[in-house]
């Protein structure tokens, strides 16, 4: 198998809508982030962003005939040994994994604040990633 410049473009260019989605919600007001809409989309934004980082990870490493990562948590990692995301991003990634089983799975509800913590701290390692994806060698 290779990686398929096609589907990794596809996917990028769902990321990056949704990390404009991102950045909208981020901008909105205390006011308009108490509304419970404005919560699930922020859940759900963050669920896609990562299944989509996710995604392309594990197809960049099939692509590239790696090891598959047996978990998501597993997945940065594994980028960063194949070169493709910084070890200083990877680090900051790291809880990516579990934020998403979190929202998948409903293990817990997600903690309001932390969410929005998440949005405003946390949205420029995300745009670390897609930075890093668009660089990928099969791209060029």
């Amino acid at each position: 198998m290779t990686v398929s410049p096609e589907v990794v473009r596809a996917r990028l260019a769902h990321l990056a809508h949704i990390l404009t989605q991102l950045q909208r919600l981020r901008e909105l007001s205390p006011a308009e982030r108490a509304q419970p809409l404005y919560r699930l989309a922020a859940e759900r934004a963050l669920h896609v962003a990562a299944e989509a980082i996710f995604d392309i990870g594990h197809h960049v490493l099939a692509g590239r005939g790696l090891k598959l990562p047996q978990a998501y948590r597993d997945v940065l990692p594994a980028l960063v040994a194949a070169g493709v995301v910084p070890a200083e991003l990877g680090k900051k990634l790291d809880g990516l994994a579990g934020l998403r089983n979190i929202i998948v799975h409903d293990y817990v509800e997600v903690d309001e604040a932390r969410l929005w913590t998440l949005i405003e701290d946390r949205l420029a390692d995300l745009q670390g990633a897609y930075q890093a994806l668009s660089q990928l060698e099969e791209l060029r």
